[in-house]
């Protein structure tokens, strides 16, 4: 029942979040659908437990000793808030044109991509649901780049569709991550041609994977990034989509993650899903406002490599 709920709130907030940003973007400013969206978030703070109980405690894992019950709760509020007004941004996109996306969402380090692209082995655009994850692939293809962004599709029926839909009307070419082999083959296939693939890397939950530390404690991480990345030679850049001061966005490219290329082994799997895993610990720590606190489930135990764990996950909620 819960997780019907979860799944329909969801699909509530995005289909609203959409259909109201396609429509307040002809007549209201920025700033009167950021309030919108605020009010959103305020409401679904105190009434989705859930989230608002998880994240707390998974904040508070990880800052426990720096910051008060107060500051710890208005980090969760401000995630939220963040997270409403990625929505609304994304039915604002739906209503401008390619040159209005430009001047929306400024870019710097362009030249990263550029560079690792020129290699010719495609590029494995790493990110993570921090900022505005949605519009990267949107964003990047106005550019002229050829992405497609890795997806896993939502359990919600209503919710799948309604993204891919979205998707479409946002200049979005996808590759759906079930089934496992097709999406590996469609991976292969956009890096061959040495085009870019866009992965959201940061769900640490149960399932196969790698134990890898992150944030002083263990998370079950998943290994098909840095497999896909050594099997295939692609170039690892990191993507964010950072919200700023004033509310707006800026697309930060960063230099190319340095990976463990010596082998192709679970050896180097393992270092270079760690190597990723600390990237998103920097990040994360640089805005923890804006990262979704509800992906973590920590591992009580460490295994150092592991496809089919047997501990309990320690929720820290």
């Amino acid at each position: 029942m819960t997780a019907w709920l979860t799944g329909r709130v969801a699909y509530l907030s995005i289909w609203f979040g959409i259909a109201i940003g396609r429509l307040a973007v002809r007549v209201l400013p920025r700033r009167s659908l950021f309030g919108l969206a605020d009010l959103i978030a305020r409401i679904c703070f105190n009434c989705v437990r859930g989230f608002r109980t998880r994240s707390i405690g998974n904040i508070t894992a990880v800052f426990g000793e720096r910051l008060s019950s107060a500051e710890i709760e208005d980090l969760v509020r401000k995630s939220l808030e963040n997270f409403f007004r990625d929505v609304i941004e994304m039915g604002v996109v739906l209503g401008i044109s390619d040159d209005e996306l430009r001047n929306m969402i400024p870019v710097v380090g362009r030249e990263h991509l550029d560079a690792a692209l020129a290699k010719g082995a495609g590029v494995l655009v790493l990110s993570a649901h921090l900022g505005n994850f949605f519009l990267l692939g949107s964003r990047l293809a106005v550019e002229g780049y050829a992405v497609s962004v890795l997806v896993n599709q939502p359990s919600d029926s209503h919710l799948a569709r309604l993204m891919d839909k979205y998707r479409l009307e946002v200049r979005q070419r996808t590759i759906h991550a079930r089934p496992r082999r097709e999406a590996l083959k469609k991976l292969y296939k956009v890096l061959r041609a040495n085009e870019s693939a866009l992965i959201i890397a940061d769900e640490y939950r149960k399932g196969n994977g790698i134990m890898v530390p992150l944030f002083g404690r263990k998370v079950m991480a998943r290994r098909g990034p840095a497999t896909v990345a050594l099997r295939t030679g692609a170039a690892v850049i990191p993507i964010c989509m950072v919200r700023q001061a004033d509310g707006g966005l800026k697309m930060i490219v960063e230099p190319e993650l340095e990976l463990d290329r010596s082998g192709k082994s679970a050896l180097q799997v393992r270092e270079n899903t760690i190597r990723i895993t600390q990237w998103l610990e920097r990040t994360v720590l640089q805005h923890p406002e804006q990262w979704n606190w509800m992906n973590i489930r920590w591992w009580a135990t460490e295994e150092a490599n592991t496809t089919a764990p047997s501990e309990k996950v320690r929720r820290a909620s």
